[in-house]
């Protein structure tokens, strides 16, 4: 590869990350057009795992780069990039480090093992500060080591296939491992080739779904004939879920403010086999719509910064250094929780986030309001919230180090 346009297009991606506010997958597709790529399949995705760690690395080499005295361009980072992590596959180093221009480089990269964990692990300052404040040491350095460790799951999708069928399909492709609390969900191990390639996932018949996601939905505990109302509904994903827990027999109103996401979801959810005759798609904002007649749960899958799903997509580090960005979401999960309380007896609140402030103080928070709801254990299998909030043992948690899946907040509300 030419190590100019591999430069080229590490410092694209990341221009149109900051300034776009895209994920890396839809920066970098987008920093391929511009630069006119023409790669085989193979070498755009080796191209596209450069591009992850390049942001995922980004706080590190901005820090280098800063403490240099100069100012960190896009270019200059993505230099620096190749320079230090990828002194392989043919992109010469000599010839990048020599454009950094940067004289003490080497004392530079030495001095990060005296650096502030923040910077070895390249997080926002304030980010790493409020998970230090909140777990001991040894959680800390465990949960950063594991935060760019990607764990892949699968749901079988009962509504089209026999689990036993699907797994026997997956390994001849994968080696996996069924979770031992949920016999419908597997960890893949290792694979032979990209699992989104393999047959069982286009058909839908194995749907890509983290375990703390589903582990959302079991918290709800659908009835069949239920009526469920998803008050963020798109992509459908979890509405899918409940459909499959419940054979097809709840009732579920698909909410979502997004005509074009909502137009995903009645695709997904017909391609997933979901019987849509007992579903209603409806377009409105889960902070005011009124709904007639009471639903019997409610799930609020709010929208969030994602902290808890940095594994998934590194641009999340990039969104979190604007930290006005927590407070613009929880008052968000505000809105739509306190709205969703007054149409469903039973609810489920969850965030993919590590951040207290979109978990414990949205939930001690909307309780102050006078709802007429009570948090209960979700009896799921999972880490209790952070113990300085009222009603931490009645809440849950994923950690990625803890339950090798996303970082989640998960409650269950009863009237």
């Amino acid at each position: 590869m030419d190590p100019d346009k591999v430069v080229s297009i590490l410092a694209t991606t990341l221009y149109i990350i900051e300034n776009e506010k895209l994920s890396t997958r839809r920066a970098f597709r987008e920093a391929c057009r511009i630069h006119k790529c023409r790669f085989q399949l193979t070498m755009r995705e080796e191209l596209y795992e450069l591009v992850r760690s390049f942001i995922s690395r980004y706080y590190t080499l901005k820090y280098i780069v800063l403490s240099s005295g100069r100012r960190p361009s896009y270019r200059l980072l993505a230099r620096l990039f190749l320079y230090i992590y990828h002194n392989e596959g043919g992109l010469n180093p000599r010839f990048i480090v020599e454009k950094t221009n940067l004289g003490n480089l080497l004392e530079l990269i030495e001095s990060l093992e005296f650096a502030e964990l923040h910077v070895k692990y390249s997080l926002p300052e304030w980010f790493y500060k409020r998970l230090a404040f909140l777990l001991p040491r040894s959680d800390l350095v465990n949960l950063l080591s594991s935060m760019d460790k990607r764990v892949l799951w699968l749901r079988i999708n009962t509504l089209k296939v026999d689990v036993d069928k699907a797994l026997k399909n997956l390994e001849k492709w994968a080696r996996v491992e069924v979770d031992p609390d949920i016999p419908y969900l597997v960890k893949v191990l290792a694979s032979k080739r990209s699992i989104r390639s393999l047959d069982l996932v286009k058909n839908g018949e194995v749907i890509p779904q983290d375990k703390a996601s589903v582990l959302a939905v079991e918290a709800l505990k659908p009835d069949p004939g239920s009526v469920v109302y998803d008050f963020a509904a798109a992509p459908g994903i979890k509405s899918s879920l409940i459909m499959q827990l419940t054979e097809n027999k709840a009732r579920i109103v698909a909410i979502d403010n997004s005509p074009r996401r909502l137009w995903k979801t009645t695709y997904l959810m017909k391609h997933y086999g979901v019987d849509l005759s007992r579903v209603e798609i409806v377009l409105g904002d889960g902070r005011y719509i009124n709904l007639r007649g009471r639903g019997d749960y409610g799930l609020i899958d709010a929208p969030c910064t994602s902290s808890g799903s940095i594994s998934k997509d590194p641009a999340i580090k990039i969104f979190l250094g604007d930290m006005s960005l927590v407070y613009k979401m929880k008052q968000l999960q505000l809105g739509i929780l306190y709205n969703a309380l007054k149409h469903v007896e039973n609810a489920v609140y969850t965030t993919c986030s590590l951040l207290p402030e979109e978990g414990e103080e949205v939930v001690n928070e909307v309780l102050d309001m006078g709802v007429e709801h009570h948090p209960v254990e979700p009896g799921i299998r999972a880490s209790t919230g952070y113990s300085i909030y009222r009603y931490w043992d009645r809440v849950k948690r994923t950690f990625p180090h803890i339950h090798g899946c996303e970082g989640f907040f998960i409650s269950r509300l009863e009237r």
